[in-house]
């Protein structure tokens, strides 16, 4: 048996081997870079902390680079491309501190601390000016990074590790947002509508000082609690029903309402706009003294005139036109009967256009816009309706708000120019769906961050948000409203707490890696011991205070558990190959001992054999004297015992031959049907002495690619196989056909079979399916061995298929000539 041992590959050999397999630009510059040129030196003499760092930092997708030796010689991957910008790719190979001369001052304090012996450096948000765009101009970006030394294993530094990322956009992002959500806000404070939302439970979440001023109260006194605890007198009325509405179908739902308490009688214009996650945002505005002066107006019809045609706002009567040819006398249209100058000075229209002429010859478009059936239903039910309109007619364009009141019979419309007012409510209304998003996304980003977050509020660091990431470290555990002390007692010991106070006092950031924790999954569950990368924020108000600490991190116990696998498994990698080499050593020499062995016993013993042979013949014929029949008969059995032996040394000494792969092969062109007819003859005498049928097709037409006398030597195997196992007056056939290139041979019988579990086992060597039938049926176990590796050695195969008590079928490839 040959093993073949593998080289150990270079550097730039593994480099360019993982730069194929990774197809990463940096993975080839590095592989193909002339390190000689630079003080690392050739890559081969690299230690191999060194090599090491580099493979991992090739294939990491976060952006990294190794500053190596005291000139801090820069290597880099591909992430790290998008930070140096158009400094790459000359850049490799370079003096780092060249490389990024303009920050050089800022951070080489930094290098040079961690280059002594000092310990890591993190930064969060550090803001730089680069140039790395080309042309010379500066950028003003900031980023997140860290440098870790590495040395040798005795302890003697070799390079900085640095981890970097970009985090730019990021904080503009963040800027950004902030100051869109400080205009929102300061738009609903300025507002005169009384505003405020309520969750999907109708709690009350948002309030505006309008609402406050209305309610009488602080906004404290309220948030929180249900919308029918603070006004239990809407229960029941068209507030709750259109409340209900709105969260339910997502619509928006605009009325007046008559609300009286203890304390208040008053009518309100209330608009309701659906809120993320199923709540509601509400806009209030007190029209008492709108509808009382609308009721006034009512007393009589010259006062009602009097003061309608001097009123500022826009009015009109409408009288309602039926169907007289309907059974129910449907409404189908209004009459203008009465404008005042304000309202033809709004609508641009001379009142003797309008006097007299329906709705519908006015404004084609009314009953599409559902004016038309707006008015109809105040009519049939006497309830008062607000809406919002806007006109397209020729003469006519411009939004208007519409109050629709029923006296005596008659519709009366109150309606004002609420062009601009509708452009800033839907501006308003812009914003507050805007803000709305912008909250959601933020909540959204906090909650499902890979990164483990939280938010400690006070001196007791009570827990007031923990994302999904954190809540999967600490198990799950119900901590929000918690100090921590209480929320997770095991830390109580570990000093966590202690450099939380540090943090919340001094307001400087605290920052960890690969820290072990000691956490439990539940309260009652044992420690684990877990490791993390963190930091501690202080969380600083607008007036500057520090109320609370932000915890973020990331769980790195998978990769530092990893990391210590890898290592002890490298350690028995080592220890593992030298047992191997050892042991293929020892193999090795068994192997060739035992060839040698089965060589020269088959030599030695073929020896006596031939003479044992000659001498029977001379015996035999006569030579030393006349002999009786008896004597011939046990001369004969000696001849064949002879032959018998004189084949199994023969087949031993083949295998042999195969086994150390001395095996020579004459490849010439053999025609099937010759080699076919030689076999079968031999095989003939035993055939007929059991009165088997041979059959063959037709070979003649083809020829293979073959050695002569080993093809000869598989086919007998093969054909005395089928004699010796097919039981008297069995049946045996050989056919052949060409297939992809291959000649097929089939010899086929109605012997005793093969188990299935025996197919693959009959090809090993010295193996018999039936060690019994070798006492009657002679042979070595080394035939179809033999014949299979023979036929390999030609380039073709040997396979077999059997049915136990219905026969076997060996099929035998060789290449087509």
């Amino acid at each position: 048996m040959t093993v073949n041992r593998r080289k150990p590959l270079s550097v730039e050999e593994n480099v360019r081997q993982r730069a194929s397999r990774n197809s990463g630009e940096m993975f080839t510059r590095c592989a193909d870079f002339d390190w000689a040129t630079t003080p690392m030196g050739p890559a081969t003499g690299w230690p191999e902390a060194i090599r090491s760092t580099v493979r991992l930092m090739l294939a990491s997708p976060i952006a990294m680079s190794l500053w190596c030796g005291a000139d801090y010689t820069l290597l880099y991957n591909d992430a790290y491309r998008h930070i140096i910008g158009d400094k790459h790719p000359a850049a490799l190979g370079r003096s780092g501190a060249k490389v990024w001369e303009e920050m050089w001052p800022e951070v080489e304090s930094q290098f040079d601390g961690v280059r002594a012996g000092g310990p890591s450096v993190s930064v969060h948000e550090a803001r730089f000016m680069m140039e790395r765009l080309g042309g010379g101009g500066g950028e003003e970006c900031w980023f997140t990074y860290s440098l870790t030394a590495l040395t040798d294993d005795t302890g003697a530094y070799l390079a900085v590790v640095v981890v970097i990322a970009d985090v730019t956009e990021h904080l503009r992002a963040r800027a950004a947002f902030v100051s869109e959500s400080a205009r929102a806000e300061s738009i609903l404070e300025s507002m005169a509508d009384a505003h405020f939302t309520m969750d999907a439970d109708f709690r009350m979440v948002t309030m505006n000082s309008a609402m406050e001023r209305w309610l009488g109260a602080s906004a404290a006194d309220f948030l929180g609690r249900s919308h029918w605890e603070v006004f239990p007198n809407l229960i029941g009325t068209v507030a709750e029903a259109n409340y209900r509405r709105v969260a339910a179908d997502g619509v928006e739902a605009h009325w007046t309402q008559h609300y009286r308490d203890d304390v208040r009688d008053c009518v309100l214009d209330i608009d309701a706009y659906p809120a993320a996650g199923g709540g509601v945002t509400v806009f209030e505005r007190d029209v008492t003294e709108r509808t009382r002066a609308e009721a006034a107006l009512c007393e009589s019809e010259t006062r009602f005139r009097a003061v309608h045609d001097s009123s500022p706002h826009g009015f009109a009567l409408h009288r309602p036109i039926r169907d007289g040819a309907r059974a129910d006398g449907a409404i189908v249209d209004f009459e203008v009967t009465y404008i005042n100058a304000a309202g033809a000075r709004i609508v641009g229209l001379i009142p003797d256009k309008m006097l007299g002429h329906t709705m519908l010859e006015l404004w084609p478009n009314t009953e599409n816009e559902g004016v038309l059936a707006a008015y109809v239903r105040v009519m049939e039910t006497g309830e008062s309706h607000d809406m919002e309109l806007l006109f397209e007619h020729p003469e006519l364009n411009g939004s208007f708000a519409l109050t629709i009141v029923r006296v005596d019979g008659e519709l009366a419309i109150t309606f004002t120019d609420a062009t601009n007012r509708l452009r800033a409510e839907r501006e308003t209304t812009r914003l507050l769906a805007e803000l709305t998003v912008e909250r959601a996304r933020l909540a959204y980003v906090f909650r499902h961050a890979p990164t483990f977050l939280a938010v400690l509020r006070g001196p007791e660091h009570v827990f007031e948000l923990v994302n999904d990431s954190f809540r999967r470290l600490i198990g799950d555990r119900p901590v929000v409203g918690k100090p921590t002390r209480d929320a997770m007692p095991e830390l109580r010991d570990q000093g966590f707490i202690e450099i939380l106070d540090r943090v919340l006092e001094n307001g400087l950031p605290f920052i960890g890696r690969e820290v072990s924790v000691m956490l439990s999954r539940t309260a009652d569950a044992p420690l684990e011991e877990r490791f993390i990368d963190f930091v501690y924020l202080p969380l600083v108000e607008a007036d500057g205070s520090r109320s609370g600490v932000i915890a973020h991190g990331t769980n790195v116990t998978e990769q530092v558990l990893a990391r210590r696998e890898i290592e002890r498994l490298y350690v028995a990698e080592k220890e593992a190959r030298a047992a191997v080499e050892v042991a293929y050593g020892a193999a090795d020499a068994a192997n060739r001992a035992k060839a040698d062995f089965l060589a020269t016993m088959s030599h030695e013993l073929r020896t006596p054999l031939n003479a044992i042979g000659g001498y029977a013949e001379l015996i035999e014929m006569g030579i030393r004297g006349p002999i009786t029949s008896d004597q011939q008969n046990d001369l004969r059995r000696i001849l064949v015992s002879q032959r018998h032996l004189s084949g199994l040394i023969n087949d031993v000494l083949d295998y042999a031959k195969l086994e150390t792969g001395t095996a020579q092969y004459d490849l010439t062109n053999v025609a099937i049907c010759e080699e076919l007819t030689i076999a079968e003859s031999i095989v003939t005498p035993q055939a007929r002495a059991k009165r088997l049928t041979l059959d063959q097709t037709d070979c003649s037409p083809l020829t293979v690619r073959a050695d002569t006398e080993k093809l000869r030597q598989i086919l007998i195997n093969l054909l005395s196989n089928a004699v010796k196992f097919t039981n008297d007056g069995g049946r045996i056939a050989v056919t052949c056909a060409t297939e992809d290139g291959f000649v097929v041979l089939r010899f086929s019988d109605n012997g005793i079979g093969i188990p299935a579990d025996k197919l693959e086992a009959i090809f090993d060597p010295f193996v018999q399916v039936k060690p019994g039938l070798t006492r009657t049926q002679e042979g070595s176990g080394l035939g179809l061995a033999i014949s299979r590796d023979l036929a390999r050695g030609m380039g073709g195969d040997l396979r077999a298929e059997s049915t136990p008590g219905m026969g076997s079928l060996f099929i035998l490839s060789l290449p087509s000539a």
